[in-house]
C-alpha cells in the first residue's frame, strides 16, 4: 500500500493533480488502514482546496480528522479553511449557489445527452456530452464533486428524472442527490462509443479507462482499448496492453476487429525490433482474422508480407 501512496503522491509533486486524485480515491477503496486512509483523505482535501473547491475539500479533509484526530497537519488544514468559511461567509454563499447550479447543469447534460442516443440522436449528444469532460477530467473528478446536489422540486426536469429511473442519481438526504457510479460507467461508456463513431480513439481510450476504472469486472473494455489505441496508432501502448489481457477474448468484443488490431500493433513492433516471437504473433493474428474474414484485404496483404505469397486476390 506504499508504493501506492508513494506513486499518488509523485502524481501531485508533478502538477498531476486529476491524475492523483484518482489514484488517492483508488486507495480509499482498496485499503482499510486508518493512517492509510486519513493520508488519502488529507492530500484529496488539500488538491481540492488548491482548486477553490472548498465543500469538497472540507468534506475530505473532515474525514482524515475523524480518522486520526491527533494530527496536527490535518486539523491546521481544516482550522485554516473554517476561518475562510467564516471571513468570506457572502462570498461563500454566492459561490456554493452557483457550484450547487453548475452540477445540475452537468447533471442536466449527462442525462440528455445518453437520453438523445437512445433516441438515435447521437450528433446532438455528442457535444453535450463531451463538453462535461473538461470539466471532470476523471470518473473520481467527476464522483466527488457531483455529490450532495441541492434539487428542489422546482428543479426537477426530465433529464433529472431520466437518472431517477434507472438509479443513476441517488438521495443523500432531504433535496440532496449524488450521481451513482453506475451513471458515470454508462456516461463514460455511451461517450466512448460517440468518441469512436467521430473518429476520436484518443479520447475514446480515455473514456473506456475510466468505465474499467468504475467497474474492474469490465474486461471487454481493456480489449475496446486495444482497438482505440491501434487507430490512434499508438502501438506501443496497444502492445503494452496485449501482454496483460488473456489470450481468450470476451464474447462482447468484435472479434475481427481486435485481432486485425493485434496483428497491426506487432506488426509495427516488429518493424522495430525484428523479433522473431513478434514476427509469429503478427502471423498467428492475422491467420485468425482470415478464419473470420476470408475477405480482409489489408490482412491477407499483410499476412502475404511475411509469408511471401501473393495476397489471396492476386492468385
Amino acid at each position: 500500500m506504499s508504493n501506492l501512496i508513494t506513486d499518488a503522491h509523485a502524481l501531485e509533486t508533478d502538477g498531476k493533480l486529476a491524475e492523483a486524485i484518482q489514484a488517492y480515491d483508488s486507495i480509499l477503496n482498496t485499503t482499510d488502514d486508518t493512517s492509510t486512509l486519513a493520508l488519502a483523505n488529507f492530500r484529496l482535501g488539500t488538491i481540492y482546496r488548491t482548486w477553490r473547491e472548498f465543500f469538497t475539500a472540507q468534506r475530505f479533509l473532515a474525514k482524515a480528522h475523524q480518522l486520526t484526530p491527533s494530527d496536527t497537519e490535518i486539523r491546521d488544514a481544516i482550522e485554516e479553511l473554517n476561518l475562510h468559511f467564516s471571513e468570506n461567509r457572502e462570498v461563500i454563499a454566492e459561490e456554493m449557489s452557483r457550484k450547487n447550479s453548475d452540477q445540475i447543469v452537468s447533471l442536466f447534460r449527462i442525462a440528455t445527452g445518453i437520453k438523445l442516443i437512445t433516441m438515435d440522436k447521437a450528433v446532438q449528444a455528442y457535444p453535450l456530452m463531451k463538453s462535461r469532460t473538461k470539466i471532470f477530467p476523471n470518473a473520481a473528478v467527476a464522483k466527488h464533486l457531483l455529490t450532495d446536489i441541492q434539487i428542489t422540486e422546482e428543479e426537477r426536469n426530465s433529464a433529472i428524472d431520466f437518472l431517477l429511473e434507472r438509479d443513476w442519481l441517488m438521495s443523500t438526504g432531504v433535496s440532496l442527490y449524488t450521481i451513482a457510479e453506475s451513471g458515470l460507467f454508462a456516461f463514460y461508456m455511451e461517450l466512448a462509443q460517440l468518441h469512436v463513431a467521430n473518429a476520436d480513439y484518443s479520447e475514446a481510450v480515455m473514456c473506456y479507462e475510466q468505465a474499467y476504472w468504475l467497474d474492474s469486472s469490465q474486461h471487454h473494455l481493456r480489449y475496446q482499448q486495444v482497438i482505440c489505441h491501434t487507430q490512434a496508432e499508438t502501438w506501443d501502448a496497444a502492445v503494452e496492453m496485449l501482454t496483460q489481457l488473456p489470450t481468450e477474448v470476451p464474447k462482447n468484443v468484435d472479434l475481427v476487429a481486435y485481432h486485425s488490431a493485434v496483428a497491426q500493433s506487432y506488426h509495427h513492433i516488429y518493424q522495430t525490433t525484428q523479433d522473431e516471437n513478434t514476427k509469429q504473433k503478427v502471423i498467428e493474428a492475422c491467420e485468425t482474422v482470415l478464419r473470420l474474414d476470408k475477405k480482409s484485404r489489408e490482412i491477407s496483404k499483410l499476412l502475404a508480407s511475411y509469408q511471401r505469397k501473393k495476397s489471396w486476390w492476386r492468385r
